[in-house]
């Protein structure tokens, strides 16, 4: 590739700094080539040169420019989460996400990729990731991240008082493929507060 344009550097990394402010998170590839009117191609070259030269950082899918790395701030990819019946499920941190910027700051998160169709009513599709804030209680009717022994489930709250019961609901209308789920004890791990659409 020939040399980089210091202007379309300039005008690449003000855009991402502006998509970002606006909606909490960076553009795709897509996005940069429509918003500057440049081949898609041309973008992902100058995005891989510019992380090259250290002027931006590539984070997965997600693009750190010198303005997004001083505010944002970012949780872990905690694993996955059945949005269906409880499923034993292994943790891990290596991946992190950044938060979306108008998440109160303060609390401790965490993401999980939802897997699963039962909660399709709440917004939280078969691949989502949904931001936890962590949190050892909730409030009935919010969706909590649950654990039941060693095994998690993402469903709606929802504690019976007589029968000192703890019911786990789906949002799904399907109830014969998603019935309550009802346990004397549950763990809860947190509640949702997010759920961000994969690209």
């Amino acid at each position: 590739m020939r040399t980089l344009s210091e202007g379309t550097m300039r005008d690449v990394v003000s855009f991402i700094d502006r998509y970002y402010e606006k909606n909490g998170y960076t553009p795709t590839i897509a996005e940069i080539a429509r918003g500057l009117t440049l081949a898609t191609g041309t973008v992902h070259k100058y995005l891989h040169r510019m992380a090259e030269s250290g002027r931006i950082e590539l984070a997965g899918r997600h693009v750190v420019t010198p303005t997004i790395a001083a505010q944002k701030r970012s949780a872990p990819l905690a694993g996955e989460i059945a949005c269906g019946a409880p499923v034993w499920v292994e943790e891990t941190r290596d991946e992190t996400i950044p938060l979306p910027a108008d998440v109160p700051a303060g609390g401790e998160y965490f993401w999980l990729r939802a897997r699963g169709r039962s909660m399709i009513n709440a917004g939280i599709d078969d691949g989502d990731l949904v931001l936890i804030r962590r949190q050892p209680a909730a409030d009935p009717g919010q969706i909590v991240a649950a654990l039941i022994e060693n095994e998690a489930t993402l469903k709606i709250f929802l504690p019976d008082g007589k029968s000192r019961k703890i019911v786990l609901r789906a949002a799904n209308d399907d109830k014969a493929a998603y019935p309550d789920q009802i346990y004397d004890a549950i763990l809860i791990r947190g509640v949702a507060v997010r759920v961000l659409k994969p690209l």
